[in-house]
C-alpha cells in the first residue's frame, strides 16, 4: 500500500523539488530520512487498519501466490478450498491453506494440489517483540503435488494476526517470504525455486479439524517420500519415534 504525499513518491527521491544553491541541496538531503520515516509509519498504519476493517466485517479472501524470483521460472496461485487454524501445544497457533478439499486431504486420494502450512511461533507484541517485515515470526511449508510427484518447500516470514484461534476465527497476511525446496520425490520438477510466497489466511479456528487436517498431511508425506518427516512432535513418543497408529 502507497501512500502519497505532496511532492514525494516511496523509493524516489528525485521528487523533491530541485534546489538552485548548496545550501537547499543540503536541507533536502536532512530532509529525505525523516519524510520515509513519516511515510513508513502511515503506510504501516494505514494498511492495518484497512485488515482489521477487512477481518471484522468478513472481506479478508484467502489467498496464496508463489512465484520464481531471480530468473525465469514459475507462478502457482492456489484457489483456496480449505482454511482452518488451531492451537499448538509447541507455538502459537498453526494455519492450513489448501486448494485440496479436508475429504480429498484425508482420503490422499489427489494427483494434483497444493497446501500451505503456516506456523506463527508468537504473536508480535509493540515493546516486546519485534513488528517488521524484516522479522521473523511464522515457519512455513509449502507442498506442491504435481502428477503424483511433490515438492516440500520451506521458509520463515513475518505476519500480523488479527484475531486467533482463541477467538475462534483468525486472519493473516504473510509478508513476502522467502521459500527454498527441501525435498521432493523422484520426477519431480523444481521450477518454482528460490521463490517468493504472498498469502492471506482467514478463516474459522478449530482444533479438532485442524488435527485431523494435519495428520491426514503427515500421512500423505509419510506415503509420498517412503519415510516418517512430517510429523507434529505431540505424535512423537519419549524416544522421538513416531507413536503407533490409533495411540
Amino acid at each position: 500500500m502507497r501512500v502519497h504525499l505532496p511532492m514525494v513518491q516511496m523509493g524516489n527521491w528525485g521528487a523533491f523539488p530541485q534546489h538552485s544553491t548548496l545550501l537547499g541541496r543540503i536541507a533536502t538531503m536532512h530532509l529525505v530520512p525523516k519524510t520515509a520515516v513519516v511515510i513508513g509509519a502511515l503506510a504501516m498504519a494505514s494498511c492495518a487498519y484497512v485488515d482489521y476493517a477487512k477481518h471484522w466485517i468478513g472481506d479478508f479472501v484467502a489467498s496464496a501466490d508463489v512465484r520464481r524470483v531471480g530468473g525465469p521460472g514459475g507462478h502457482v496461485s492456489m484457489k483456496v478450498a480449505t482454511a482452518v487454524c488451531t492451537s499448538d501445544p509447541y507455538v502459537d497457533t498453526s494455519l492450513w491453506l489448501s486448494d485440496l478439499t479436508s475429504t480429498q486431504l484425508e482420503s490422499g486420494d489427489f494427483q494434483d494440489g497444493q497446501i500451505l502450512h503456516v506456523e506463527m511461533l508468537f504473536p508480535p507484541r509493540a515493546g516486546e517483540t519485534p513488528i517488521d517485515s524484516s522479522a521473523t515470526n511464522l515457519s512455513i511449508r509449502y507442498i506442491l503435488i504435481s502428477d503424483g510427484t511433490v515438492g516440500l518447500y520451506e521458509g520463515g516470514g513475518f505476519g500480523y494476526p488479527i484475531g486467533g484461534h482463541q477467538d475462534g476465527a483468525m486472519s493473516l497476511r504473510v509478508d513476502p517470504s522467502g521459500l527454498t525446496l527441501a525435498e521432493s520425490t523422484d520426477g519431480f520438477v523444481d521450477l518454482l525455486s528460490p521463490a517468493v510466497l504472498n498469502a492471506v489466511f482467514t478463516g474459522n479456528c478449530d482444533d479438532v479439524a485442524g488435527q485431523r487436517l494435519a495428520d491426514a498431511v503427515d500421512q500423505f508425506i509419510t506415503n509420498s517420500f517412503g519415510r516418517t518427516m512430517y510429523v507434529r512432535s505431540d505424535r512423537l513418543n519419549e524416544t522421538g519415534l513416531p507413536l503407533p497408529a490409533g495411540l
